[in-house]
């Protein structure tokens, strides 16, 4: 249940807002914005919510009608006051731009209308029923000669010109752009999580001319998707010719590196020279390698090797001296193959999977290292994401030097701009100092799990499955390699924080990685920096090609379910059968009558011969539930209409708020494909065509019986069309 707001709720966020700047970032403010705050302060309360209400409205401009709110005792006043204090204003013809892209077409109707009766159109207004931009257009081309702010409709709305100082506010408050003080109100309801206990800290900006750069060029990143071709351009030669703003400080200079390479390639079609100008001035890694080939295809070999050495001299990541590596070696050398290339082929031989684990390849390579005696686990990003987050929690949330600005700045400043060991070197060693083994880090991580374990943060998702995980490996992980990449995790972290392998792999007590790589996927550059770093910190790591083929040894779960009716959303299950079939034999059976919790409708009693009497005594499916999971463990769901009988399991577990998710096989869809021409594909049906026996039609394990029975046949006719593994 969501807690209720106060009245005035938003009035006691300003407060807060408000708090935040004067205590911390007063200097960040020009003195004509701290003279407006102080002025703000001192209002009236009334006049000091209703502007804060025109100001968190959606749109700019509101009209009279549209301030209604009973909490403000007289808004007629309290609109006279703040017009007198020039806080708002009604529409100008300079603010036609953007008050016409928010009208209705009915307002821009009666717009033209007057101008019309004032005889100042010369030229037909569009059909009534044309569209608004159409009507937007008409009404702007007047504004030419006539005056939009002495019609009817500009002299009703207002607008308060303190809303952009507000937005530079509320982007010193959260650090970035798109904050409000509608996030204050989710907090308070509960809805957005915050460091809840954490006090106001330190601004997020140093001096006015960084802050003032870095709002300036992360506005313009904005602003770039409304921009037509005429405005790139001259945003663009504005940049060239350097009428703009300074990059100060790493946020304005990471941003003001972003539009440049996103000018670039907007403008790449319509102004290669400008696009090229672009390229040169980003150091964005993406504008580089971009800039680099353009030189390249223009046939400036000369330049194009000139920069490249410039790159492999001073890379700015990891990423980009990889391409710089390559593209040398590809176009200035007899080498003709890239490294991404060359690392899959050295993979070795694909494994096999079937079919039925295309999307999801990883967990059919799971159940192959488990049949080979090997434990495989799902990792990736979030294992080593977790075991960061847990291993330096004290140096990223409890640190002085990285002291949070507010409650709702949940990424460290110093991870931000990658001077996470920079700032923490000390700290850091020190915690890697105190990890000599593999009991020292399994208790370390636990102790910080029960401390930290659930705290909102931006770099880790916490699930109770990846702790396990993580502690198990703990235990056999070797410590020096560990300890290696750890500390290159600190010190690189915005390139070390994704990319790495699948799998984590244990046989015995070696810990392994793999990287799966399903048919048609590629290497991305970003995993290779990540595989690269894994392997020069001393861990084996391995490529695994996967091949979509019928593997002798993969198990297959034969699946038949009786249900009261046919909606998995209502009915539920009476019966269930399972036959387990590995490399054309069945292994294992299980069966089990399910009290479904409900009575059993006359017509399936008729039909399936189960009544009411059979299964009030027999399990719940909360009572079978595990041995479901059980027997189907690294198994594939194999079943006549699959769905019908997966959508049944997947609800009755959802009740039990878990997740089934297998792969599936439908022998219908099978059959249709590699048992062409059968009259029809109905079980009862396709047995009688195949000559397979159905004894009791519409009871689990008959069903199960005969489904079984028919797949056998399809996977012969699967291995018979399938090439051999090489």
């Amino acid at each position: 249940m969501l807690k209720a707001l106060p009245e005035k709720y938003y009035l006691t966020h300003f407060n807060e807002l408000h708090g935040f700047i004067a205590k911390t970032s007063l200097h960040l403010l020009s003195p004509v914005q701290q003279m407006l705050l102080r002025e703000l302060a001192s209002l009236d309360e009334d006049c000091l919510c209703l502007l804060l209400r025109i100001i968190n409205r959606k749109r700019v401009f509101v009209t009279r009608a549209q301030l209604n709110y009973a909490e403000i005792n007289d808004i007629d006043a309290a609109l006279l006051a703040l017009a007198r204090n020039g806080l708002i204003s009604v529409a100008q013809d300079e603010d036609s731009d953007v008050l016409l892209a928010e009208l209705t077409k009915e307002q821009l109707q009666s717009i033209a209308a007057e101008l019309m009766s004032s005889g100042n159109v010369s030229v037909a207004a569009p059909a009534k029923s044309a569209k608004k931009a159409l009507w937007v257009e008409f009404v702007h081309t007047q504004s030419q000669s006539a005056s939009l702010a002495d019609t009817s409709v500009f002299r009703a709305h207002l607008s308060a010109s303190v809303k952009a100082d507000f937005e530079y506010w509320l982007f010193l408050f959260f650090g970035k752009l798109g904050g409000t003080l509608q996030q204050f109100s989710l907090r308070d309801l509960g809805v957005m999580q915050t460091r809840q206990g954490v006090a106001t800290g330190n601004a997020h900006f140093s001096e006015l001319a960084e802050a003032q750069s870095a709002y300036y060029y992360v506005v313009q990143n904005k602003n770039l998707k409304t921009l037509d071709l005429a405005g790139k351009v001259s945003l663009a030669k504005q940049i060239c010719e350097q009428q703009v703003p300074v990059a100060e400080g790493p946020m304005a200079q990471a941003r003001r590196d972003e539009l440049t390479h996103k000018l670039a390639c907007q403008l790449e079609q319509d102004d290669a020279q400008l696009a090229m100008a672009m390229l040169e001035l980003s150091h964005h890694p993406k504008a580089q390698e971009k800039y680099i080939r353009a030189l390249y295809s223009a046939g400036e070999y000369q330049a194009c090797q000139a920069q490249l050495e410039a790159v492999l001299a001073c890379p700015q990541n990891e990423e980009l001296l990889i391409f710089a590596e390559d593209f040398s070696a590809l176009k200035f050398t007899t080498k003709r193959t890239s490294v991404l290339t060359d690392m899959l082929r050295q993979s070795g031989t694909p494994i096999a999977l079937d079919e039925a684990y295309v999307g999801y390849p990883e967990q059919g390579a799971i159940a192959w290292y488990r049949r080979q005696g090997c434990q495989a686990f799902h990792g990736e990003n979030q294992f080593w994401r977790m075991l960061f987050v847990l291993a330096f929690w004290p140096a990223l949330y409890e640190s002085d030097a990285s002291a949070p600005s507010n409650e709702f700045d949940l990424t460290p400043k110093s991870l931000k701009y990658n001077q996470f060991y920079e700032v923490h070197s000390e700290q850091i060693e020190q915690i890697l100092a105190g990890i000599t083994d593999n009991q020292s880090l399994f208790d370390w991580l636990l102790h910080q799990a029960g401390s930290h374990f659930g705290k909102p943060n931006r770099l880790v998702f916490w699930h109770q499955p990846g702790i396990d995980l993580l502690l198990m490996v703990a235990r056999l992980i070797p410590i020096a390699p560990l300890k290696a990449h750890l500390r290159a995790m600190c010190k690189d972290f915005k390139m070390l924080k994704d990319g790495y392998p699948d799998l984590i792999c244990i046989n015995g007590t070696d810990v392994s990685f793999v990287e799966i790589k399903a048919p048609g996927d590629s290497l991305r550059r970003n995993q290779l920096v990540t595989i690269r770093r894994l392997m020069e910190s001393g861990f084996k790591v391995d490529i695994q090609q996967v091949r979509w083929q019928i593997a002798p040894q993969q198990a297959y779960v034969v699946i038949d379910v009786e249900t009261t009716g046919g909606k998995k959303e209502f009915d539920r299950i009476t019966e269930i059968a399972m036959l387990k079939v590995v490399d054309g034999e069945v292994t294992q059976r299980w069966q089990s009558l399910v009290n479904p919790l409900r009575r059993i409708p006359k017509y399936i009693t008729e039909l399936t011969g189960i009544s009411n009497e059979m299964v009030a005594d027999a399990p719940r499916f909360s009572e079978v539930a595990q041995q479901v999971e059980d027997f189907m463990q690294d198994a594939i769901f194999v079943a006549h209409n699959v769905n019908f009988d997966m959508g049944f399991i997947k609800a009755e577990f959802a009740r039990l708020e878990q997740t089934f998710q297998k792969p599936k096989l439908c022998t219908v869809q099978q059959a249709r494909k590699w048992l062409p021409g059968l009259k029809s594909y109905a079980l009862n049906n396709v047995c009688r065509e195949l000559g397979i026996t159905l004894t009791q039609h519409h009871r689990a394990m008959a069903d199960a019986q005969a489904t079984a029975e028919l797949f056998v046949m399809i996977n012969a006719q699967r291995l018979a069309h399938q090439q051999p593994l090489t």
